[in-house]
C-alpha cells in the first residue's frame, strides 16, 4: 500500500468492528496488522488459502521429475553400463537421489513463494513512518485503508473511520 489512512485500535474486537463496517460500505483495500495471530482477521478480511502448499507441491513434482529425468538420462541413456545382466534402467537405484531433490526443490520454492507473498523483498514501506506504527509488534492492533481503493473519498473514509473509535487516525504516503 503507497497511500492511505491508518488507524489503531487498543483491542481486537474494535479492529474487527472497523473491518466490518469499511467492508460493509465496499472497501476492499485493506490491510491488518496485530501482534499476534488472529484467525477472525483473515476471516473478516475475506483472505484467501495460502498457496504456498500448491507451490511446494509444484516445486517437488518438478524437483523430482528432475531428479529422476538427470539419472536416466545419464546412466540409462547416454552411458549404460551392463553389470551382470542388470537392465540399464533400474527405478529403484534412483529412489533415493529423486525423493531428495523433490524435497530440497519444494524446500527452496516455497522459500521464495514465502518472501514474495508477505512482501518481505520490499525493505520500507510508507506505514512504517506513521507515529506509534511500531505498536503493532506489541499491544496494538492497526487497520490500513488503501487509497486505490475504488470506494476512496478522503472525507468519506475518514468519517467512516471515525465512526469506529479508533484511538488515532494517520495519513500516510501522501494521503490525508
Amino acid at each position: 500500500m503507497k497511500r492511505g489512512l491508518a488507524a489503531e485500535y487498543a483491542e481486537v474486537s474494535g479492529l474487527l468492528a472497523a473491518i466490518h463496517v469499511l467492508r460493509a460500505r465496499g472497501f476492499t483495500e485493506l490491510e491488518a496488522y496485530s501482534p499476534t495471530p488472529v484467525e477472525e482477521i483473515d476471516e473478516a478480511l475475506g483472505k484467501r488459502r495460502s498457496p504456498l502448499a500448491v507451490a511446494a507441491g509444484i516445486g517437488a513434482a518438478l524437483g523430482a521429475g528432475g531428479a529422476y529425468f538427470l539419472q536416466w538420462w545419464l546412466v540409462a541413456y547416454l552411458y549404460p553400463v551392463d553389470l551382470g545382466s542388470r537392465p540399464p534402467h533400474m527405478p529403484l537405484a534412483y529412489l533415493i537421489i529423486t525423493i531428495e531433490m523433490g524435497f530440497l526443490l519444494g524446500a527452496l520454492v516455497v522459500s521464495g513463494a514465502f518472501l514474495v507473498a508477505c512482501r518481505l523483498l520490499k525493505l520500507w514501506e510508507p506505514l512504517f513512518e506513521v507515529p506509534g506504527f511500531q505498536s503493532a509488534t506489541r499491544d496494538r492492533f492497526w487497520l490500513a485503508i488503501g487509497a486505490d481503493d475504488p470506494q476512496w473519498q478522503p472525507d468519506t473514509v475518514l468519517e467512516v473511520v471515525k465512526g469506529t473509535g479508533p484511538l488515532q487516525l494517520h495519513g500516510f504516503g501522501g494521503a490525508g
